[in-house]
C-alpha cells in the first residue's frame, strides 16, 4: 500500500470517527490503488406518496424522484455511490440530498431504494454501507 493511500485512509477513518460513525473500518479493495470504507449506522426512508413533489429539487439540484436509487447523507459529497446492505440485501445509491438527521442515523434512502432492501413499515433499519466513490 502506498503512503498516499495510507494517509488518505487514515484521514477518512479520522473524519468518520469525528462524525460519530462508530464501527467504521477501512478495508483495502481488490484494486490496491483504491480503498473501500465500511461503516454501520441506521437508515430511514423518505418520499412517501405526496410527501415531496416529483421533480422538486434536492439539495444537489437534481430533481427528486421517490423511485430513484438515491439517498441523503449529511457530509458525503454529492455523486458519491454507496452500497447499502440490510440482512443480506443490498442496493447501490447515489448521494444527491442532505438530511436533518443525526445520532446513529446517517442515511435517508428514497422510498424506491429502501424497498429494494426492506419493508418500509420498518421505518428505521440498521445497515452496513460501503462507499464506492
Amino acid at each position: 500500500m502506498n503512503k498516499k493511500l495510507v494517509r488518505r485512509t487514515a484521514i477518512s477513518a479520522t473524519v468518520m470517527g469525528l462524525l460519530g460513525l462508530a464501527g467504521s473500518l477501512v478495508v483495502p479493495s481488490a484494486n490496491a490503488s483504491q480503498a473501500s470504507t465500511l461503516a454501520t449506522c441506521n437508515a430511514t426512508w423518505y418520499g412517501a406518496e405526496g410527501e415531496i413533489p416529483e421533480g422538486w429539487p434536492t439539495a444537489s439540484g437534481e430533481p427528486f424522484s421517490r423511485w430513484a436509487l438515491k439517498a441523503a447523507h449529511n457530509s458525503l459529497p454529492f455523486g458519491t455511490r454507496v452500497k447499502v446492505t440490510y440482512q443480506g440485501r443490498s442496493v447501490t445509491v447515489t448521494i444527491n440530498d442532505r438530511g436533518g438527521f443525526g445520532g446513529a442515523t446517517c442515511l435517508d434512502l428514497t422510498y424506491g431504494a429502501f424497498t429494494q432492501i426492506a419493508n418500509t413499515d420498518l421505518g428505521v433499519i440498521p445497515v452496513q454501507y460501503e462507499i464506492l466513490r
